[in-house]
């Protein structure tokens, strides 16, 4: 079996930014370069150098952790000589220029990745334009669906002791049946990851039981949540979209897909309601249509090499851009088959 990130270098991720940049403003914008650091831990590790609150730091997506990545971040009460005396592992600072708003989530057109696919012996890549646009493991860890399912159930304790924060810990200390002002403890972008994650799980079934009724199926490929079903005539489906389960998102819902996600939600013991949370109002997600497939553009595959990490094995190299919010695992899932 093929292997990826074996060591940070092999995964390169560089932001498509659409943010424009001004020679003055609120906000300082500046090109984050971190390595083997998640995004989320990144920015507790420039808050804390800087001594300033993680929510004065804007970013447009999170990017993986064993990897190499770029993106552009916002600064808020940070001067640029304040930015250029930084000094930490792992971590680059470039600064790019000011603006008057913060950078928020979505603010991208995409990503550029290039990829070092390692361990391979014999193998064929597929130059598909289209891909399913699964969320990959990266969206889930361990017990991210199973918190964020809590929370949409309104089961405050079962989370906190599933998340294991020692805020939550302090908190509990002096308030012991206070559940819900332990969870207020945590960074209200990390809570909403774990929404997230459980909405994303969700949306994987949908398109996965679609696919399996309607495709025509070239691989069924297990993961952590359930199967990835891969098929052969992706272009029959290049214009389906299918809601992200959420407040409101029974509007969004169709025909077959419709029949699909009620029978999903009978079996989660679900309802569209469940997802207003009274008592965290800021976790009250809306629904919203994510595309099925997505293009992969500007593929590019090198010529094979040895594999100097894996003796007697072969290596590649492939790089291609996705829009935001789509994974380039699951890119390589369907280009790479060995």
């Amino acid at each position: 079996m093929y292997t990826l990130k074996t060591i940070p270098e092999d995964f390169i991720v560089k932001e498509i930014s659409n943010v424009p940049q001004k020679s003055s403003g609120k906000y300082l914008y500046a090109k984050l370069t971190k390595r083997n650091l998640n995004t989320i831990d990144a920015l507790k590790i420039l808050s804390k150098a800087l001594n300033i609150k993680e929510k004065q730091i804007g970013f447009a997506g999170s990017k993986d952790k064993k990897a190499i990545t770029e993106q552009v971040i916002s600064f808020l009460g940070v001067s640029k000589e304040r930015l250029s005396s930084l000094h930490i592992k792992n971590l680059q600072l470039q600064f790019l220029g000011y603006g008057d708003q913060p950078i928020s989530l979505g603010d991208l057109i995409g990503n550029e990745f290039i990829i070092i696919v390692r361990n391979l012996d014999a193998f064929s890549i597929t130059k598909t334009p289209l891909i399913p646009n699964y969320f990959d493991e990266q969206r889930f860890g361990k017990y991210n669906v199973e918190i964020g399912r809590c929370l949409v159930k309104k089961q405050f304790k079962d989370a906190v002791t599933l998340i294991d924060e020692p805020s939550c810990e302090d908190h509990l200390t002096k308030n012991p049946t206070d559940f819900v002002g332990a969870l207020r403890t945590i960074p209200m972008r990390l809570l909403r990851l774990y929404l997230n994650a459980y909405q994303s799980y969700l949306w994987n079934e949908t398109l996965a039981l679609y696919l399996k009724k309607n495709g025509e199926i070239i691989k069924e490929e297990p993961y952590s949540q359930g199967k990835f079903i891969f098929i052969n005539d992706a272009e029959k489906f290049k214009d389906l979209q299918i809601p992200i389960l959420g407040f409101g998102s029974e509007e969004l819902e169709k025909d077959e897909i419709r029949i699909i996600l009620e029978e999903l939600m009978r079996k989660e013991a679900l309802t569209h309601q469940d997802f207003i949370i009274k008592q965290i109002p800021q976790l009250t997600l809306e629904g919203e249509l994510r595309k099925a497939f997505i293009k992969v553009k500007d593929l590019k595959t090198e010529k094979e090499q040895k594999d100097e990490l894996n003796p007697g094995k072969k290596k590649v190299t492939i790089s291609f851009t996705l829009p935001k919010g789509s994974y380039a695992t699951m890119a390589i899932r369907r280009i790479v088959s060995e």
